[in-house]
């Protein structure tokens, strides 16, 4: 392994592990991760998308936050010590691992900080778990970069309580998938040849013509919604101001149920409330199956939610006064035909 002199979490490790296929890549190149998908990391890594800011994501921050004392637990439960560092392969230095430590053997260990629920369902399910069986790969990767006959996977809860899995490396693996499926995605990054997009999970990105008639739309559309806050915004004073005024007529009312006069007519009325049908259900039948409640289920309908976003928030980075500027030329453009 070649060691890479650099400290992680900065600018200059964000850029090496995007020069390379890290091991927290490797789930994600296989199509086995739930939270990414290749095309999805290929967009990022040639700087089509931004990477999703998880700095503010609870349960990262508390990763980070108790990775330290996750490590010491490490290393008084096995009587080591773990030494942070990134590497690259000797055999394949774009396949890359960033490693919460190394121990006195060389031996890399991983630390997860799960949620409480994802950790019941380790000590539960054990290596059958869905996050065991994530993170295995990720535990391989790093066996291939340190070169190493064996990796840890660690679940930590609190001082004292995590669970220790240790993972044999699996040659076969690594030699006919894990490192081909790696340099195979590296080298689509760098001839920014596109992997299969997936329609439920992927962003459809136009271009072209269909990319011109997008920002068109975009910048019209953000146009109504600017005028639609405002109007909402004034509706919501008005309303505000018939609500006060109905709260004085009804007040004038008395024990009268209606009421009329200058032109204006009150009437007080009762509405039978909702049933609330699954406390009913709660109640009535408490052991019914709720797969036996799918057959009442009404069928289901697409929806669309449309979201104006703000540049360095959006996934794609783009200039809002370009946007505008193509919606005020097709506007000009418009102008001169009608």
């Amino acid at each position: 392994m070649h060691v890479i002199d650099i400290t992680q979490r900065t600018p200059d490790w964000h850029a090496w592990r995007n020069a390379g296929v890290s091991a927290s890549d490797a789930a994600v190149v296989l199509g086995v991760s739930p939270y990414k998908t290749p095309w999805r990391l290929w967009a990022e890594k040639i700087g089509m998308l931004l990477p999703e800011d998880l700095s503010g994501n609870p349960i990262v921050r508390r990763g980070n936050a108790l990775e330290d004392t996750a490590r010491r637990g490490f290393e008084e439960r096995h009587d080591t010590l773990l030494l942070p560092l990134c590497g690259e392969s000797d055999t394949h230095p774009v396949i890359r691992a960033s490693f919460d430590g190394l121990d006195n053997n060389g031996i890399p260990v991983e630390l997860k900080v799960p949620h409480e629920s994802t950790y019941l369902q380790v000590l539960e399910h054990g290596v059958a778990s869905e996050a065991y069986r994530l993170y295995w790969h990720q535990v391989q990767c790093q066996i291939h970069v340190a070169d190493a006959a064996e990796g840890w996977l660690v679940f930590h809860r609190a001082p004292g309580i995590a669970v220790d899995f240790r993972i044999p490396r699996d040659e076969t693996f690594i030699r006919d998938t894990l490192v081909p499926r790696c340099l195979e995605f590296r080298a689509r990054v760098e001839k920014k040849q596109e992997p299969e997009r997936d329609p439920e999970r992927d962003l459809y990105t136009p271009s072209g013509t269909e990319l011109a008639t997008w920002t068109r739309l975009s910048g019209e559309y953000r146009r109504l919604a600017a005028e639609k806050a405002k109007l909402d915004a004034a509706l919501k004073t008005l309303k505000s101001g018939l609500d006060g005024i109905e709260s004085q007529l009804v007040a004038l009312l008395g024990d009268f149920a209606m009421g009329e006069s200058a032109g204006l007519r009150v009437l007080r009325y009762a509405v039978a409330g909702a049933i609330d049908y699954k406390a009913a259900l709660a109640d009535v039948a408490p052991d019914v199956d709720p797969m036996r409640l799918e057959r009442y289920r009404r069928a289901s309908s697409d929806r669309v939610r449309i979201t104006t976003l703000k540049e360095g928030t959006a996934s794609g980075p783009f200039s809002e006064a370009e946007v505008q500027a193509l919606r005020h030329a097709t506007e000009t453009d418009m102008g001169f035909y009608f």
